[in-house]
């Protein structure tokens, strides 16, 4: 506990560092990294992943067949859902408190009280620990966009993948696919081989396309895998990002085994993505299904609604909290037609989010009853037992829900 107590102020120190949480401008962070003699450019085999929705999903089912074929891998993803340690995964393990907080005030000193983003930081700190304890393979997930991410320090790549494209974030991406799809393609580098996943939007496929060819990128076509696999991510929208991952661990193994491949699909995890709450405090609330999603725009709404309406159990409770620059009106209607009744909360500790007076205020005229609930308890206890019930909205209040219930990540 006095490690972790350690932990949360090295890291609030690191968040009043700048003023705003984003600012895109990679000069800060090549200025520190420089400090540490560049030890970006001595990492192996890094594997980059851009995208909208899937990002994280693809870097674990890639992790997962990389580990299974006895490689080592050290992970980078964003946001952690409980602890911060979540984001840096050295050899399958989170990093540890002790190492976290060595580097973090080792980057805090090198730093000098000079403007950086919290972003920014987190990225030094993984490419110092990766640096420090290689593995053979370095996959990094970018937080937002591409181009002026602060993973794009990264210049020699072994491998970038984009996965599925949609509108995110348009005030700093733009509100044209196409400017997004530039954006995310920020993270080719000339020669480099890329993977495209499958893309609803035409338009996005080519400007991705475009910019691959300019830079004489090696275009990899995706290569299915079978519908009849079991994997360890539910919803039929993870078998493109299982293929994705698949097609770019061929590519760094190309003499696959079957058997392990398989393995590693049906044992990938990553919480707050259609999962299931099966044991934990929020149990004792529940007689029937609980599934929890991190979705926060409309394309994994879509995808959300399209695991509703598989499940055939008539319609769900829905708990809802989001940030206030999404859509939550556009994306409840999306699920319209599979929902009972929606609780709206505020996500703790998240000054962004909508209060649920707001949200009412927004759903409004979408025909369906919508109740105000003071937390996610309070919301637990208004729904009814017997009704399936959605927790879903944004990847903050996932990791709120997984820490309210007592799920352990590991």
């Amino acid at each position: 506990m006095v490690k972790k107590n350690k932990l949360s102020q090295t890291l609030n120190r690191m968040f009043a560092l700048h003023p705003k949480l984003i600012d895109f401008d990679l000069s800060r962070l090549r200025l520190l990294m420089k400090k540490f003699n560049n030890p970006q450019n001595s990492l192996q085999n890094v594997i980059h992943i851009a995208g909208t929705n899937g990002k994280g999903s693809t870097a674990s089912f890639l992790k997962e067949i990389l580990e299974n074929h006895k490689l080592s891998v050290n992970l980078y993803t964003s946001p952690h859902l409980i602890n911060f340690n979540e984001r840096i995964r050295i050899n399958n393990k989170l990093i540890s408190d002790e190492k976290l907080i060595k580097i973090l005030e080792e980057v805090e000193a090198k730093n000098a009280n000079n403007p950086i983003t919290f972003f920014e930081i987190t990225t030094a700190a993984a490419i110092i620990a990766f640096e420090r304890q290689t593995s053979d393979v370095n996959i990094f997930e970018t937080g937002l966009g591409g181009r002026l991410d602060a993973t794009n320090i990264l210049e020699n790549k072994k491998l970038t993948i984009i996965t599925k494209i949609s509108f995110d974030h348009i005030e700093f991406l733009g509100n044209k696919i196409d400017d997004i799809a530039r954006e995310k393609a920020g993270i080719f580098r000339k020669n480099t081989p890329v993977i495209i996943a499958k893309q609803k939007n035409i338009k996005a496929r080519e400007t991705l396309l475009a910019f691959a060819k300019k830079l004489k990128n090696e275009i990899i076509d995706i290569e299915n895998i079978s519908t009849n696999t079991i994997l360890g991510l539910s919803g039929d929208h993870q078998y493109e990002n299982a293929s994705t991952a698949y097609t770019a661990a061929k590519k760094i193994l190309p003499l696959m085994s079957l058997s392990k491949t398989k393995l590693a699909l049906k044992q990938t995890t990553w919480p707050g993505r259609v999962y299931q709450i099966r044991q934990g405090k929020i149990t004792n609330y529940r007689n029937n299904i609980t599934i929890l999603d991190g979705a926060h725009n409309d394309d994994s709404a879509y995808v959300l609604n399209q695991y509703l309406t598989k499940q055939s159990i008539g319609k769900w409770n829905l708990i809802i909290g989001m940030l206030q620059n999404r859509d939550v009106k556009n994306f409840v209607n999306i699920l319209k037609n599979n929902i009972n009744k929606v609780f709206a909360i505020s996500i703790p500790e998240i000054e962004t989010a909508y209060s649920p007076n707001e949200i009412i205020v927004k759903l409004k005229k979408i025909g369906l009853e919508v109740l105000p609930a003071q937390n996610l308890e309070n919301a637990l206890q208004y729904a009814e037992k017997d009704i399936p019930l959605l927790i879903t909205g944004s990847l903050y209040l996932a990791g709120n829900t997984l820490k309210f219930n007592e799920t352990k990540i590991d």
